[in-house]
């Protein structure tokens, strides 16, 4: 009786003791899972924000170079055209005189790229298109002008302006003007000074003038020989030129005003 009590008690020992090892199990194991799903999530929040800066940096830096290319074609127009234009010769030589190189073929390359150049120039010319800068107009200093970044383009290409700028008014400092004594003729040289300015005189106003003399301007004054005839009546008559002188007086005068009137 004694000992069946002991197994028993040991069995349910041994049993309690098994549901306490499997429940520390599964809860070990349901938080090491847990543990490991946020950092999971965590290396794949981080993959994913890294593979987003990389494909920023990298369109960043096709779009920095789309714009250094496209700032270098610019500033080197003129050359490449050459450049192409040069790759075209070489290839209509090496139709005409072969592969191999020999004096005639140099010399047909250079005058046929002479010939090509300046009649392309004198296409835009035509067109009324302006050639941009040469390549070897840009200031010493500048040969690694289209390697910059954009920012540092920007500002070079301010400075390369302001540079050309003035090597263009030194150049055009150095042109000698012919003196004005060549273009111009002679009397005009020798010509007298211009009258100065006509002032007209003043004219004093009295309550004693005539309408018609106070309204008349002083530089339509004229002096002139009254000549009067003696009528049987006694009465004097004025000439008939002292009357149309009187006459065209009142016309540009001008009607009086009121106050005139008056008086």
């Amino acid at each position: 009786m004694l000992s069946s009590a002991r197994t028993l008690s040991k069995q349910v020992l041994g049993h309690r003791t098994q549901i306490q090892q499997q429940t520390k199990t599964q809860l070990r194991s349901q938080h090491n899972s847990n543990g490991a799903r946020p950092k999971e999530q965590t290396r794949s929040q981080q993959q994913q924000q890294q593979q987003h800066d990389d494909d920023a940096a990298a369109a960043k830096m096709r779009q920095e170079n789309r714009e250094r290319k496209k700032r270098w074609r610019e500033l080197n127009e003129e050359r490449n055209k050459d450049n192409d234009l040069r790759c075209r010769v070489n290839k209509r030589a090496n139709q005409l005189y072969g592969a191999h190189a020999s004096a005639a073929k140099d010399k047909w390359i250079g005058e046929e790229f002479e010939r090509r150049q300046q009649r392309r120039r004198e296409k835009d010319q035509r067109r009324g298109r302006t050639p941009s800068a040469q390549p070897d107009a840009m200031p010493t200093g500048f040969g690694s002008y289209a390697a910059l970044p954009p920012h540092q383009v920007r500002a070079a290409d301010g400075l390369w302006r302001c540079v050309a700028a003035r090597n263009a008014l030194e150049a055009a400092a150095a042109v000698r003007l012919p003196p004005l004594s060549s273009v111009l003729p002679e009397e005009l040289l020798l010509a007298p000074l211009p009258p100065p300015a006509h002032v007209p005189p003043a004219l004093d106003v009295t309550a004693h003038m005539t309408a018609a003399r106070r309204h008349l301007r002083p530089w339509e004054t004229t002096t002139t020989t009254t000549t009067t005839t003696t009528a049987a009546d006694g009465t004097t008559t004025a000439t008939a030129a002292d009357a149309a002188l009187s006459l065209m007086s009142l016309a540009a005068a001008g009607p009086p005003p009121e106050n005139a009137r008056a008086c």
